[in-house]
Parts: C-alpha cells; structure tokens; sequence
C-alpha cells in the first residue's frame, strides 16, 4: 500500500456493491447513533469530540456523527487527514488533524463527551489499543466507543466469513491469499472480542458494553465509559 494512502480508501474493496454496502451501513449507523443518544443525550452546551474522522469524504451523510447531531457548533473532529472536506461541510464545526501513535493534543477533561467509532480495531496491538483508548478517555469526561464483534460471523470489512475466527497468524495470511493485503495487518486490523474490549478500559473507570444486533447476531460492541 502507497504510504500516503488512507485506509478509508480501501474500506469498499469488499464483495458486496459498493451501493449495496452503503445502504446497510447507514442503516446500521442510524440504530448505533439512537443507542448513543439513549446513552448520552445531547445537549447545546456539551463539548464533544468525535475521534477518527476521515475528512476526505465528500457528501454530508458519510458522516456518522455530524450527519445526525443537532449542535454541531460543540463538535470537533480529529483525523489523519488535513480538514478539506470536512471545514465545507461543516463550517460551524472544528477540525484538528492528528497523528497515528500520537497522544491527542488536548488537554486533560477538556471535552464533555468523546465518540469514537470503529477506530479502536485500527490502531494495531493490543497494547496500542490500550493507550488509545485511556488517550481518548484522558481528553473526555465521557466516552463511546463502537468497534465490530469479532464473533460475529462475518468480517464487516471484508465480508469474508469465519476466517477471522482462526488464530491471527492463519487468517492474515488467507486474508493476503484472497487479495485483502491492507487487512492482513495487525495494525490495520486487530478485531475485539466483548473480554478483548473490556481489558482496554483505564482502571477504575464505570463502564458498560452493550451489544448491537445485525441478523440476529451481536455484530458490533458499543462501550460506555463514564
């Protein structure tokens, strides 16, 4: 893979059309994003900081948060990439670009609220994941994370079934084989398990992990740190 090259750019490499992707996408981000408000109703005075945005996508409704949140004015979004896109479509949110295996640069305590979705699985080892997460609760009073159940059947980045339940060695390389190289990499890809996802919690933190349901299966872990 081209160095420059955002893993966003090769998330619809996958067997289904890319159209046929998108709609069950949205629908799932629509059921995620009632479970967050469930759990965190927004509020005009709320600072929120949405981790991991890809700010090269162009239409509005790509993205997961600010698509749907009603006080964009208290959003910040922080990504790989400079704020392109993201500064036209939402001029009254703000942006700052960050930096892989980086702490965040903001302060302790310094949002109400940090959303972070489908992130955590992409910052590579175990221990990487650790330090992202208490980087991303260290900046927040409040947390959501959300990231794909590794259980789950089918790999929602691939598509492929039942591969992802092999050991990690076995399935990067028929993942390599089959022609998903990007994926093939621990620090690409490290998918969690429900005990997986608790063990990245700060200790001493409240928290709770909820599962969202897609065919009848736990498809994706959402995480409620307070």
């Amino acid at each position: 893979m081209d160095p420059g090259e955002h893993e966003s750019k090769l998330y619809y490499k996958k067997l289904l059309p890319v159209a046929v992707w998108r709609r069950l996408l949205t629908r799932q981000q629509e059921r995620i994003y009632r479970r967050f408000v469930e759990l965190f109703p927004p509020t005009p005075e709320a600072s929120v900081l949405n981790v991991g945005v890809n700010a090269d996508l162009k239409e509005r409704r790509q993205y997961f948060l600010e698509s749907r949140y009603p006080y964009l004015d208290q959003v910040t979004g922080c990504g790989l990439e400079s704020e392109r896109e993201y500064a036209r479509l939402f001029p009254e949110a703000s942006y700052l670009q960050v930096f892989r295996d980086r702490p965040l640069p903001f302060e302790d305590g310094q949002f109400d609220l940090a959303f972070c979705s489908a992130v955590v699985e992409h910052v590579g080892s175990r221990e990487n994941q650790r330090r992202f997460v208490a980087d991303v609760v260290r900046v927040s009073r409040r947390s959501f994370f959300t990231t794909p159940n590794r259980w789950y059947p089918v790999d929602l980045h691939t598509q492929l079934p039942l591969l992802h339940y092999l050991p990690g060695p076995v399935h990067r390389r028929l993942y390599r084989l089959l022609g998903f190289e990007f994926f093939s990499h621990e620090e690409n890809l490290n998918l969690l398990s429900r005990s997986d996802l608790a063990a990245l919690v700060p200790p001493g933190k409240r928290f709770e992990i909820r599962r969202h349901w897609f065919l009848g299966l736990p498809s994706n872990l959402l995480l409620a740190i307070r």
